[in-house]
């Protein structure tokens, strides 16, 4: 079996100004050929605490220095993650959840953190020092927490009151105002109560308007019990084994009813006033 050869790789000391690899033990990397744009450069990889980290450094074989200078915490924005952000992270690891997401598109490199499942751009802590980003990161992930929570209850207290409405057109047929129906919903369920009974026992469908001031009814007419629902503007009663519509007029001693005909007269005493009845 013919040998594979597996090409060695060339270490180059990591510049001073990284700080972060020396966290994970790493202080060199591999000279690697066209790695940076067709550029070769120094690839220096590491994990740990669930933060993973690549850098690729354009390096001078020939000259043996890097092509570029990096300075002591030096900030790149537009460059990925932040220096001062990876950091942060590595720190942040040790008491919450965190994690690095690299997504490629066609065009574009989008480089993120997510920490404790909070969204953090990698463009932030470019001009903080490394105590300032840390408690940047914290503040924003306990901010977009609570605003999540915030949207949360307001997504709630929309479906709550779209139900209501929804409720309330089946019931009444009509609008309603969601807020006034959620505050004193059990109030209006004994309405709505009253309204089907009212449409199954009489056939008869009033607004909530006359609801508010109907009442029911048990008294007698002819010598047969007669059995009414009481609107301000009608009555309909079942006297015997028919339905009769009665007209409503109030007085200032009571409520009286009297048979929508030319042929009866005589006003019925429905109800007084003030009596539960």
């Amino acid at each position: 079996m013919e040998a594979v050869s597996v090409k060695e790789c060339i270490r180059v000391k990591l510049p001073e100004a990284f700080e972060l690899p020396r966290r994970f033990g790493v202080s060199w990397g591999c000279l690697t050929q066209g790695a940076f744009r067709g550029v070769d450069a120094v690839v220096a990889e590491g994990k740990g605490r669930g933060v993973y980290f690549r850098y690729v450094l354009p390096y001078d074989a020939n000259a043996k220095r890097y092509m570029a200078e990096y300075g002591q915490r030096e900030r790149r924005e537009g460059y990925g993650i932040s220096p001062t952000l990876a950091e942060a992270l590595y720190e942040l690891a040790e008491r919450h959840e965190v994690e690095v997401v690299i997504e490629k598109t066609q065009y574009k490199t989008y480089y993120y953190a997510v920490v404790n499942g909070v969204k953090i751009d990698g463009r932030l802590c470019y001009r903080e020092s490394l105590r300032d980003c840390v408690n940047k990161v914290v503040r924003w992930v306990k901010e977009e927490k609570k605003w999540r929570e915030s949207l949360r209850l307001l997504r709630i207290r929309e479906e709550v009151l779209n139900a209501v409405a929804e409720w309330y057109f089946r019931c009444f047929g009509e609008t309603a105002n969601q807020l006034k129906v959620a505050k004193r919903l059990e109030e209006y369920h004994t309405l709505c109560q009253m309204r089907s009974a009212a449409k199954r026992e009489f056939g008869v469908a009033p607004t909530e308007r006359d609801l508010r001031r109907a009442f029911w009814w048990d008294g007698e007419w002819g010598g047969r019990a007669l059995s009414c629902f009481v609107t301000e503007r009608e009555a309909v009663c079942r006297w015997g084994g028919a339905k009769w519509k009665f007209t409503v007029r109030a007085g200032t001693d009571g409520v009286y009813i009297k048979p929508e005909s030319p042929l009866y007269q005589e006003w019925i005493k429905a109800a007084h006033r003030g009596n539960d009845s």
